[in-house]
């Protein structure tokens, strides 16, 4: 038996687990030498389709490593520079000194504009929020930074909305048409898009999100619950998500990053530069696959890990969805794993994170190891 051969094995092994205790549905690809060798849908796409290999997920916050790649192309193109103050494109804005790499790599201190649009003293969530609105929150409020620049590091979605629209600026076409002209159409990317699933038609082979609850075998779509309904009114919004993708494609974008189809090599090495922040700290401030080993450079989370090496990683979460997109660069080996069930029970949503770990040791010819999935339902 080769080596693939004995990696399937475990691989059948642990989906075979999941699919029986209805603890996993979605897709997930392994590949090595940038091809796919192992690839698995797990249950169901919509109420009436079981999942499917060529399935289109909500990718979430994955959608920041596009993001940042389209700057650094405007980047290489001398159309802007990182240096660049936010106020030259955004001169209404009372943020003096927050430049373009600020919101790139989360050092900005702006808050996240999220909390301000989930109270419903400020927003009605029946109408969906766009990027417009966001700015004009930023205008009219004016809410406080949370820290000087480059003090720390603090995940910041409200960056990436800016980044989405200083695009549009510089490009003279809009996102959407920006990633769809430079970066879908260029990679084969054919079933990659910025598709609103609330505002536009209904996206043909797309993956609904659920909420599960286990022990009475109930699905929910998130909008159906108050406390999920933000994927409603956040539909509209783009840049710090909003990208809609397949195991596929995403192994094409990850792949053009290792080849440099896309970017000189000078920004691909600023990309996968982790941030230092006060006393030269570059790892361990921000969340990654492995505890204390995270970094960030643009639109990536870096990892620098004993066993494994350089680790070049973006996760996603998104009511119903959690995604993950996993680059072993030493070894050119990689987990993409698209996942479309949440859980009422907080405790089975740590199953993305114990599975994505199941799923490296296994890419690192280990053995699995279930007890971890059995002690969460037992």
């Amino acid at each position: 038996m080769n080596n693939i051969d004995v990696r399937n094995k475990e691989l059948e092994k642990l989906f075979d687990y999941l699919e029986s205790n209805r603890l996993f549905s979605g897709v997930v690809l392994l590949s090595e030498e940038g091809e796919a060798f192992y690839k698995r849908a797990v249950g169901k796409k919509s109420e009436i389709k079981q999942q499917t290999i060529d399935a289109i997920f909500e990718i979430a916050s994955i959608s920041k490593s596009f993001t940042a790649v389209a700057i650094m192309m405007l980047n290489d193109e001398k159309k802007l520079r990182l240096d660049d103050d936010i106020t030259k494109y955004f001169p209404s804005l009372p943020y003096k000194g927050i430049t373009i790499k600020n919101l790139l790599n989360h050092t900005s201190g702006l808050p996240d504009y999220m909390e301000w649009f989930e109270d419903t003293k400020n927003w009605n969530h029946s109408r969906v929020a766009t990027n417009q609105d966001v700015i004009n929150y930023l205008n009219k409020e004016k809410p406080e930074v949370l820290f000087k620049v480059n003090e720390k590091w603090e995940y910041c979605n409200t960056g990436y909305v800016l980044l989405a629209e200083i695009i549009g600026m510089v490009s003279n076409l809009t996102y959407d048409e920006f990633l769809n002209k430079r970066i879908f159409t260029p990679l084969e990317m054919v079933n990659t898009s910025t598709h609103s699933q609330f505002l536009e038609s209904r996206l043909e082979n797309f993956s609904l999100g659920y909420i599960y609850d286990w022990e009475k075998g109930i699905y929910y779509l998130p909008q159906q619950l108050k406390e999920h309904k933000y994927v409603y009114f956040f539909d509209g919004v783009k840049g710090d998500g909003g990208i809609k993708s397949t195991a596929a494609d995403l192994l094409k974008w990850e792949q053009a990053i290792y080849n440099n189809e896309l970017l000189s090599q000078e920004a691909i090495d600023m990309i996968l530069s982790s941030t230092s922040l006060k006393g030269n700290v570059t790892t361990g401030y921000c969340p990654g696959l492995h505890k204390d080993f995270g970094g960030y450079g643009l639109g990536w989370k870096l990892e620098n890990h004993p066993r494994y090496k350089e680790i070049v990683l973006h996760d996603g979460y998104w009511a119903g969805f959690c995604t993950s997109l996993i680059s072993y660069k030493d070894f050119n080996k990689s987990i993409i794993m698209l996942n479309n069930l949440d859980f009422t029970d907080e405790k089975l949503n740590e199953i993305p994170h114990i599975l994505t770990l199941a799923l490296e040791r296994i890419l690192f010819y280990e053995q699995v190891n279930l007890e971890e999935f059995e002690q969460l339902i037992n």
